[in-house]
């Protein structure tokens, strides 16, 4: 989540573990099966930023499996990039040998 420490920091964002239940009805209309799961929560404060009023905060769920996912695509890319730096610096430095 871009911003997410500063944000956190200041109060803006925090995290929640909240218990669903999805429920599956029978054809009369009555509750068939009751599927409870927890649900992980990032809950981000908005508001107007022209008059400063409290808006609806934003709600996104992730996963554990997402968010390591995430977490392994950036490290991947700071490796790659890690990679192009090293190549950029040997050439700086046959260069200057000239």
């Amino acid at each position: 989540m871009h911003n997410y420490k500063a944000l956190k920091s200041a109060g803006k964002v925090s995290v929640k573990k909240i218990e669903a239940a999805d429920e599956v009805y029978n054809d009369d209309g009555s509750i068939k099966t009751k599927k409870v799961y927890e649900e992980l929560q990032v809950v981000c404060k908005k508001y107007d930023p022209d008059t400063g009023e409290a808006q609806d905060d934003s709600v996104k769920v992730y996963s554990i499996e997402a968010v390591r996912h995430e977490i392994d695509y950036r490290k991947s890319a700071v490796a790659r990039l890690q990679a192009e730096q090293a190549d950029w610096e040997q050439l700086e430095t046959d260069l200057k040998a000239l």
